[in-house]
C-alpha cells in the first residue's frame, strides 16, 4: 500500500514538474516572439534620397594676425624720444616713429659731405676735358648731393682711366665714408616702413635702450591672415586663390578671404599640413579667432548625409520595409556629415541612426 502511494506520488511530482518545464519553454517562446516583433515592427524617421550638386569644402579655424607685422628692435644705445609712440597710434609710411640723439653723427656726416661735394666740383670740371662722355652723368651726381637728404648713387663707371682717375683723387674712399656715416645715422632714426599702427611697446619717451632691445611690434591692419593646420587629404585640394568663406561669434554673417599660401611640408606631431588664409575685411581684428571653410569644387549628383549613418562605406536604403546594405562612394567627410555618390534619386534611407541594425532588418516608418 505504502509502496502504491510512493509511485502515486513521484508520479505526479514528474507530471508537475513537466508542467512547469513545457510552461518556462513556451514562456521563452512567448518573449522571444514579442521581442522578434518589437524588433521587426520598429518605427524609423526616414528621407527620400535627391541629388544634386554639394559644395565641397575644407573646414579651416586659427587665430588672425597681420600678414605684414614686423619687431622694432633697437641697433644702437641710447636715450630714445617720442611722444607718439604708443600701442594703438597709427602712423603713414616714411613718418618717424621715434628717434635716438644724433646729433653728434649728423654734424660728422655734413662736414663729410661738405668735404665730398668740393672734391666733386673739382672732380666734374677736368671730367668736362677729359671724359665728356661722362660729364653729364657725374653733374647731375654733384647737383643731387644735399645736406637734407640721401647721398645719391653713384653713376655708372664703365671707363677704366675714369675709375683709375676717380680712385687716385681718393674719390671712392670720401664718397663710401660718408655713406657709412649716413647708414649709421639711419639706424638712430625709427621711420615707418609701410603705413601701419604700433603695438607690444615697452618703452616710454626717454628710456633708455640698448642694442638688440626690442622695443614694440609694427603692424599693418590692413590685410590679416592666420594658419590653419589641414589632413593631407584635404590640403591637396586646395588650389591658392581659393575662396573662403569665414565667420567668428563677434560678427553675424560670413565675411570673404582667400587662401594666401600653401605649405605640403607635414608636421611630425600632427601628421597634418598648413594652409595659410587672408583677408581684408573691414570687420576682421588683429587677434580675433575666426573659423569657415574653403570652397574647392562642386561635386554633381551628390547627396549630403549624417556622417553617423555611414559604416565602412555602406549605409542602409529601405526596400519593401527591410533595411537593405548598399555600397557607396565617399566624396568628402567633415565633422557631422558626409557627401557621397551610389544612390539614386528616390532612393528611401534611414534619417536616423539604428543600433544593431542588419541587412533584412524589418522596420515601420512615417509615409
Amino acid at each position: 500500500m505504502r509502496e502504491t502511494k510512493r509511485k502515486i506520488i513521484r508520479a505526479l511530482v514528474i507530471i508537475f514538474a513537466s508542467f512547469l518545464f513545457v510552461k518556462l519553454i513556451m514562456s521563452f517562446k512567448k518573449d522571444t516572439s514579442i521581442n522578434k516583433l518589437t524588433e521587426s515592427t520598429r518605427l524609423v524617421s526616414v528621407e527620400n534620397v535627391k541629388l544634386e550638386s554639394n559644395k565641397i569644402t575644407v573646414p579651416v579655424y586659427g587665430k588672425l594676425s597681420s600678414s605684414n607685422e614686423i619687431n622694432i628692435v633697437s641697433e644702437v644705445n641710447g636715450i630714445f624720444y617720442s611722444k607718439n609712440f604708443k600701442s594703438g597710434v597709427n602712423f603713414s609710411k616714411g613718418d618717424t616713429l621715434g628717434f635716438v640723439k644724433f646729433e653728434e653723427i649728423e654734424s660728422n656726416l655734413n662736414s663729410q659731405k661738405s668735404t665730398l661735394l668740393n672734391q666733386v666740383s673739382k672732380i666734374v670740371s677736368e671730367i668736362k676735358f677729359d671724359f665728356p662722355e661722362s660729364y653729364e652723368s657725374w653733374y647731375e651726381f654733384m647737383q643731387e648731393i644735399r645736406f637734407n637728404t640721401p647721398l645719391p648713387p653713384l653713376p655708372n663707371i664703365e671707363n677704366k682711366k675714369l675709375k683709375n682717375y676717380l680712385s687716385g683723387k681718393n674719390f671712392f674712399n670720401t664718397y663710401f665714408n660718408a655713406k657709412a656715416t649716413e647708414d649709421r645715422l639711419k639706424k638712430h632714426l625709427f621711420i615707418a616702413e609701410f603705413s601701419g599702427s604700433l603695438s607690444e611697446v615697452s618703452i616710454k619717451n626717454g628710456t633708455a635702450i640698448v642694442f638688440g632691445q626690442k622695443i614694440a611690434k609694427y603692424h599693418s591692419p590692413k590685410t590679416l591672415e592666420f594658419e590653419s593646420s589641414t589632413s593631407i587629404k584635404n590640403t591637396l585640394l586646395v588650389k591658392n586663390k581659393a575662396k573662403v568663406l569665414l565667420k567668428s561669434d563677434e560678427f553675424e554673417g560670413e565675411r570673404l578671404g582667400y587662401v594666401s599660401r600653401i605649405n605640403k611640408t607635414i608636421n611630425a606631431n600632427s601628421q597634418n599640413m598648413s594652409v595659410f588664409i587672408e583677408s581684408t575685411d573691414n570687420d576682421l581684428y588683429n587677434g580675433m579667432y575666426v573659423f569657415g571653410e574653403i570652397i574647392v569644387g562642386e561635386a554633381e549628383n551628390t547627396f549630403l548625409v549624417k556622417r553617423n549613418l555611414i559604416d565602412k562605406n555602406q549605409m542602409y536604403v529601405i526596400v519593401a520595409n527591410k533595411l537593405v546594405s548598399k555600397k557607396i562612394e565617399i566624396v568628402q567627410v567633415s565633422e557631422e556629415n558626409a557627401v557621397i555618390r551610389g544612390l539614386k534619386n528616390n532612393d528611401l534611407i534611414l534619417n536616423e541612426s539604428i543600433k544593431d541594425a542588419y541587412d533584412g532588418m524589418e522596420i515601420r516608418y512615417k509615409k
